[in-house]
């Protein structure tokens, strides 16, 4: 199975990168292809909403990494986002390249893949992961992909914090079970 991993967190060595690792670590030793997209150090600039790309009729004006990038959509089965929750949502440069996802948006539509969400947050209250899980779902209904999975590691202070947690064997039970 392809995989493509989304992360989104400016922070190289912090704990939503850490549940990357683990669940891409899962992934692996089951035999997946994994492809892990960086969209903190990516060159994704933002979409205009200009319809140049005639919603995915024709190429995005963009010449920046999100190319790369859409070649791996298209080609996985699985979407994978990993981000830390930030005010109630996703980073803003996971979501800058999500809406890039416009100009390819027929094509994932017809795929019919499944989608994964991985989030780290540092508040301790269950019902803030509510907004992110929504935007998600409303994520995977638009572009008719089923849900795989979604890990809320809540209450996280740090990686050292998270390892003293279930939510790494969670992430690599989710990318080894897959």
């Amino acid at each position: 199975m392809k995989i493509t991993v989304i992360t989104g967190s400016p922070r190289k060595n912090g704990t939503s990168n850490y549940m990357a690792d683990e669940f891409i670590r899962g992934a692996k030793e089951s035999g997946h292809e994994v492809y892990r997209f960086d969209s903190a150090r990516a060159d994704v600039k933002h979409c205009l909403g200009c319809n140049a790309c005639g919603m995915g009729t024709k190429p995005c004006i963009h010449k920046d990494d999100f190319v790369e990038l859409s070649e791996h959509l298209l080609n996985s089965d699985i979407i994978a986002f990993v981000t830390p929750m930030y005010y109630f949502g996703m980073s803003s440069t996971l979501k800058k390249v999500i809406d890039r996802f416009y100009s390819i948006d027929p094509q994932l539509k017809e795929k019919n893949n499944k989608g994964i969400l991985i989030s780290v947050q540092h508040a301790s209250a269950d019902a803030v992961k509510e907004p992110i899980n929504a935007h998600y779902q409303a994520i995977l209904s638009w572009l008719n992909m089923e849900n795989a999975g979604i890990i809320n590691a809540i209450g996280i202070e740090s990686v050292e914090h998270m390892k003293q947690t279930p939510y790494p064997k969670q992430a690599y039970e989710l990318g080894k079970n897959l």
